[in-house]
Parts: C-alpha cells; structure tokens; sequence
C-alpha cells in the first residue's frame, strides 16, 4: 500500500512558533547545518556567561564553586546538548514508524482516512502556539517560585549573603529557564506522540496472528519507543548531578540506597516510555483469540484428513517425500507462534536500553566519588 503524502511527512517537531520564528529571522536557510548552530548557540548562551561573570565577579573562592560544581556543567554541557541533538534522531524515528503502519497494511484501506486524521490532530497540537507559550511561562515561573538555599554552591551568591550574585542571576533568569523549557517541551511531543498511537490503537487494525514478531507486526512500535532514550539519558544526568548534593551515602557501604534515586528513575522512565504502547493490548487479545479458533478449526481438518491417508489407508502411498508431512509441521508452527502471541508490543532490546540510558550515570558518579575500583573489587569477591 502507498503511504499517502500527509502521513509520509509526518513529523512532530518541525512545527510551533519556534520554528516559525527561526524561519522569519531566516535561521533556516539550506545547506545551514541549523541543528549544529542551534545547538552551540543554546549551550554557550547558557553556560559561557556563568564562566565569565563568576570569573569576573565572585572572587577565586566563588570560581573554584563553580568549577566543581558538577550539577550546572552536566546540566548544561551534557544533558542540555543531548536534548537539543535528539529532536532530529527521534523525530525520524517516529516518521518511520507512521509509514510502516501504512506500508506493512496493518491499517486497512478502509482506515486510512482516519490514520491521516488523527495524523492532523497531532499536528494541529505540536503547533500550539499557547501551549508552548505557557510551558515557557511555567518554565520561568519555577525559577521566581523557588528560593536558592544554602545548600546550593557559593557562586551562586554576592557576597556570601543571601542575594543572587550575578551569575546566580543568569542562571535563574536564562541557563535555568531554558532547561527546564526544553524539558517540558519533550514531555509534551511525548503526550502529543501518546494520543496519537492511542488513537492508531483505536482504529481496525490488520493484526497477523502468525506474524514471527509474536506482536502480529507491532514490534516496531516497541523499537520506536526505544528512540526516546537519549531523552531518558538527559534526564538521568541532571537527575543523578543534582541527587548527589543531598545523597551522601557510600556506595560500598550500601549499594541499594545509593542507586536507589537511578533505579526509581529507570522504572519511571520505563512507564513513561512505554506505557503509551499499553492500549495495543485489547486488538492483540482480538487477533490472538481469532487466531487460535481459526488455526484450532483448520488444524482439526487436516489433522482428520492425515490420518484418513496415512492411517486408514496405510500401505497405499509412499512415505518419502510426502508432502502431507511438511504441512502438517508447518501447520503446527504457524499454530504456535499464534498461541505465544503477546498482549503487548514487547521487544527486549528497546526496554534494555532506555533502563541502561536511566542508569548511566552510575559509572561517572562512582568514579567522581572514587568508589568505582572498591565497587567492582566487592563484586569480583561475591562472584569469586
């Protein structure tokens, strides 16, 4: 089946007033690598001023904080890029799994029409002006609402006082604010992609019973989900630099509490990631159930019928090469492959790789908190 034109371009994330914007200060223009540009202006606009003001202002004390103040520079040097690099990776990653719903004829011509409507929708939400508006409104909001505390490093005050040092004012104001926006952004694609497979897993869907992936062609969806990992891996990032400030337990002494905030995180990242794939179950129960009565029913006749030919009528026919054999054993394939069918569209290396993006920066903490060595050294002991 050919992929119409609506559904061939389909894309989440080349819309919004954003893009509108760039393209009127002519920031897209052919043959600009604009994600590269984007991607350096965003982080130096972010992190470079802080260097400079901490420099100038806060005195040796206050620029030794900040130099080792292992949250900001995560937060801005790694998981701020990585969130403005993904946009493209994931972004064809979902394209190409709305054409493989039309070219694998899992929709049904009749339903192709309702395909490039909830297609329409989900374009008609990803450029919601109001709704990015309001996310970069709450984005600033948080930084007004909340009080810098003692907790936080010295460079972020004047003085050792109580008032933001300009760094810590440009932090609040822009670094932070940014952060945070494009943290919210991705949580909204993702629930514009959610409401869109929603409404995918409402249509009528060709579901094959026998199709090898067990999932009756879904996997796909499984793997697609799995783009969304450098995202989690962003987010474990900040997460794990900003637990770090309050987590002060070793790990050798208690492994399980010390990655308890990563482990918490990969679970949620896992819900999050896949949880969208959950309304696909009711049509896998369907085809799973037509499947089985439809294979039962065809397996019987020719069960009945082979035994007729080769039981009751032994000594008749010659045994070598009859085909009757091999049809009965692929018969009793297709058959099983319908009855371990899944509920749901599962596929191990996706859900691997999205709990390792949530776990990653385990390695980088132990080794910045000089347990790594005395870690793997316990656990040669256990195992030896």
């Amino acid at each position: 089946m050919d992929v119409p034109a609506s559904l061939h371009d389909f894309s989440l994330f080349q819309g919004g007033p954003f893009l509108l914007l760039r393209r009127r200060r002519r920031l897209l223009q052919p043959g600009r690598p604009t994600l590269l540009w984007r991607l350096l202006a965003l982080t130096l606009l972010s992190w470079l001023p802080l260097l400079l003001l901490t420099l100038l202002r806060a005195g040796p004390s206050g620029f030794r904080a900040f130099l080792l103040d292992y949250h900001v520079h995560t937060q801005l040097l790694i998981s701020l890029p990585v969130l403005i690099a993904a946009e493209r990776y994931v972004d064809k990653r979902l394209s190409v799994a709305v054409r493989q719903l039309v070219s694998s004829e899992l929709i049904e011509a009749g339903s192709l029409g309702a395909l490039e409507t909830a297609a329409r929708k989900a374009k008609q939400l990803r450029s919601q002006g109001l709704i990015e508006a309001g996310l970069l409104l709450v984005s600033y909001a948080l930084s007004f609402l909340k009080r810098f505390s003692a907790q936080h490093p010295e460079w972020l005050f004047a003085n050792g006082g109580e008032h933001l040092s300009p760094a810590g004012t440009w932090y609040a104001a822009v670094s932070l604010p940014l952060f945070r926006f494009l943290m919210l952004w991705w949580l909204w694609r993702g629930a514009v992609w959610a409401l869109f497979l929603f409404r995918v897993s409402r249509l009528p869907l060709a579901l094959k019973p026998t199709h090898p992936d067990l999932t009756g062609g879904l996997r796909f969806l499984c793997v697609c989900q799995g783009s969304f990992s450098p995202i989690i891996f962003a987010l474990a990032f900040s997460s794990a630099s900003a637990a770090r400030r309050l987590n002060h337990v070793s790990a050798t002494e208690d492994p399980l509490r010390y990655a308890s905030p990563l482990l918490a995180l990969a679970l949620v990242a896992l819900v999050l990631v896949f949880g969208p794939l959950l309304p696909f179950w009711s049509p896998l129960v369907k085809a799973k159930r037509r499947g089985e009565l439809r294979f039962s029913a065809l397996a019987a006749k020719h069960s009945r019928d082979f035994e007729r030919k080769w039981f009751e009528g032994q000594g008749k026919f010659p045994l070598l090469g009859a085909p009757e054999f091999s049809s009965l054993a692929d018969l009793g394939t297709a058959f099983d492959v319908t009855h371990r069918m899944r509920f749901f569209p599962w596929s191990r290396w996706p859900f691997l790789l999205v709990a390792a993006a949530a776990m990653s920066p385990m390695v980088p903490l132990l080794i910045l908190d000089r347990q790594f060595l005395s870690l793997v050294l316990q656990l040669l002991q256990h195992l030896l």
